[in-house]
């Protein structure tokens, strides 16, 4: 009985622990869904209100206290986009734009991003390593160097002067190739050992395994083409060559703001992202997640 006593003293106390550990990670997981939950309004908040201001009559824009509810929707300012602006040129600009960089963008860090992570030759580390420190030049430092090069090649206004300089851009090489040197070196050795080349590896080996990878960055490189503004602004100045961000601009007027027609083609321009995001966004989520590759 002395014996059993301090061993049934002992199982009670390990297990009051256990259960107030249990309703300890129960309230931090709690606290922490609550703390998303309210940084997700948050970041809903503007969208919602860009929504409801887009199909808002324009009376009711201005009122004091703001109504989110309004007394009734109207397509006016939808309409008045569509109807009054080149809103449809618009987004075929920015759809070849975003498109064209993304295509691109993939063609020429597949290789590159290979090249790095799978195969040895000299200086590779070190070039590599100055290769993705110019990530960390602003996007508009450039913007001056690029214009007299784009203008020296005779691709001012036109397309090829946007796609390329956002095709160029070390962040595709960067994702790809950490995700290529994780990939279990079993494989490519296997593959080698059947005869494969370099190209044979690529295309048998690296390729078919990295498709949440790709799916990322293709998802990346559209978003960020399809919203681009700065170099847009510079490099497109004719009327029918302007992509979205820059005919948004257009609609603020010269002297006025008209919030129900801005707002309304800021929610047409939103919905292509959205959608594309939408529908890839479990590969998306995996591409991001999977920093280790293949491997563990």
């Amino acid at each position: 009985m002395t014996e059993v006593a301090p061993t049934t003293q002992s199982w009670s106390r390990s297990r009051a622990r256990s259960r107030a550990g249990l309703r300890w990670r129960d309230v931090r997981a709690a606290l922490q869904g609550l703390g998303l939950l309210v940084l997700a309004l948050l970041w809903l908040v503007p969208v919602l209100w860009m929504i409801d201001t887009a199909f808002k009559p324009t009376p009711e824009i201005f009122t004091l206290p703001p109504r989110w509810i309004p007394s009734r929707f109207t397509l006016e300012h939808v309409q008045e986009v569509i109807r009054d602006w080149p809103f449809l040129r618009w987004v075929m600009n920015s759809a070849i734009v975003a498109g064209g960089s993304t295509a691109l963008s993939l063609v020429i860090s597949v290789p590159a991003a290979y090249s790095f992570a799978r195969l040895r030759w000299k200086g590779r580390n070190t070039l590599f390593l100055v290769f993705i420190s110019s990530m960390l030049i602003p996007w508009q430092v450039n913007a001056v160097p690029l214009y007299f090069l784009m203008n020296s090649l005779g691709l001012l206004n036109t397309y090829a002067a946007v796609i390329l300089p956002i095709a160029a851009m070390p962040i595709g090489v960067f994702l790809l190739r950490q995700f290529f040197v994780n990939i279990p070196g079993e494989l490519e050795d296997a593959a080698r050992i059947d005869g494969c080349s370099s190209l044979g590896v690529l295309v048998r080996i690296i390729l078919p395994n990295s498709i949440p990878a790709f799916v990322a960055l293709g998802l990346y490189m559209f978003i960020f083409s399809w919203n681009e503004f700065f170099w847009s602004l510079i490099a497109l100045q004719r009327p029918d060559l302007l992509t979205l961000p820059i005919g948004l601009k257009a609609l603020q007027g010269a002297h006025d703001i008209k919030y129900g027609i801005l707002l309304a083609g800021a929610f047409l321009a939103s919905l292509p992202v959205l959608m594309v995001f939408l529908i890839f966004r479990q590969r998306v989520i995996r591409g991001m997640t999977l920093t280790g590759g293949l491997k563990g």
